[in-house]
């Protein structure tokens, strides 16, 4: 079922570029006209691409092109992000769309990691047992130094790891869908990269701040958690240690560990203090900028707590931007809000799954043969 073949490519760059025709297709992979023809008849009879309404006519007048595109139904994706004493899962299909999602408090560690993963996944299955479409792989997002290659937490305060833990090993035994593991703010831009297909976003800062989730993990941290998702010609930089996006702000002059340039006492009244709010949001604002002016971002994006507190940081970090930039020549960089708080993280799991599947040619087609 998980075979390298022509299906899987095709697959693929229907996802990428949806609403191609056949000749385009044969065209972009460089494949005959007979085999897309014979591919396509086999994708839309097993449900996993679809026709749809034709095109206008071709300039020399023949027959109208028919756009084709993956259908959204045939499978979802489960990501879930995992907190000190909580996780946030979500269950998507093919077009980021929501099926399920669920909360709960619980206290996840090292030893119980893999069984709480196996009990959401049956969960989930359960709960889209009627779900005419299948489950494709699951993507699971944590706090920490992440060797997503090799499947390995290096380093992660929520779940107390300080030495290199392989939960991929651990679990490939249990489960029987692919799944993967990522740094929780790469997952969010890998979100961003899965679900929007936009070919513009090619270089882009994902911001992911958190104050509520991170209060027991960062408490000796002072309650804050900051990361960065950094995309790089359209794909995420991950650095020579898989720790880019670890972020400590350049303000700070004490050797503790927190992130930003205030104490532990400030940090613990950032939501109830706006003075202390805005000076966090100023710190945060300035290195940000100094990455955006220097990376030459086109797009930010700006997830987690941060959303609903209140105060207008795509703002903030806007006005910063502009101190941050010598030349007369204005530039044009798009901030948002991620629009997804504390589910960012999950759904960006899910999305980071998705890719890793397209990446290792590994999207479950089903074919003549399998069956």
């Amino acid at each position: 079922m998980f075979r390298k073949r022509n299906d899987t490519r095709i697959v693929r760059t229907l996802w990428q570029y949806p609403n191609l025709s056949r000749i385009e297709l044969s065209n972009r992979l460089g494949l005959d006209k007979s085999t897309i023809t014979v591919e396509i008849s086999r994708l839309i009879e097993n449900g996993v691409v679809e026709e749809l309404p034709e095109g206008p006519p071709s300039r020399s007048g023949g027959r109208k092109p028919t756009p084709l595109a993956i259908r959204k139904e045939y499978g979802y994706i489960i990501g879930i992000s995992i907190q000190c004493g909580h996780y946030t899962a979500v269950a998507v299909n093919l077009a980021g769309e929501f099926l399920e999602t669920k909360e709960e408090d619980v206290v996840i560690t090292k030893d119980n990691l893999a069984l709480n993963i196996q009990l959401i996944y049956w969960e989930f299955r359960d709960r889209l047992s009627s779900h005419p479409g299948v489950l494709l792989g699951i993507g699971i997002g944590v706090g920490g130094l992440i060797d997503p290659k090799a499947g390995t937490i290096r380093f992660s305060v929520p779940l107390d790891i300080t030495e290199p833990f392989n939960i991929v090993d651990m679990l490939s035994s249990k489960l029987d869908v692919p799944f993967a593991i990522e740094n929780n703010a790469n997952c969010c831009a890998w979100g961003e990269l899965a679900f929007h297909k936009n070919t513009e976003l090619k270089n882009m800062l994902f911001a992911l701040v958190e104050f509520k989730q991170a209060l027991v993990p960062h408490a000796e941290y002072g309650g804050v958690g900051v990361g960065f998702g950094l995309v790089l010609n359209g794909k995420v930089h991950y650095g020579s240690n898989y720790s880019a996006g670890e972020f400590r702000s350049v303000l700070c002059t004490s050797n503790d560990d927190i992130q930003v340039a205030l104490s532990r006492d400030e940090l613990s009244r950032i939501l109830d203090d706006p003075s202390v709010f805005s000076r966090f949001a100023d710190d945060l604002a300035r290195n940000m900028a100094m990455l955006v002016n220097t990376l030459d971002c086109g797009r930010v994006f700006i997830g987690g707590d941060i959303e609903s507190c209140g105060f207008d940081f795509c703002r903030i970090l806007e006005k910063s931007i502009e101190a941050n930039w010598i030349y007369p020549i204005k530039k044009r960089i798009e901030i948002h809000y991620s629009s997804l708080g504390a589910q960012a993280v999950a759904f960006g799991a899910a999305g980071m799954c998705l890719q890793s599947l397209f990446a290792a040619n590994t999207f479950p087609v089903r074919r003549e043969t399998d069956a």
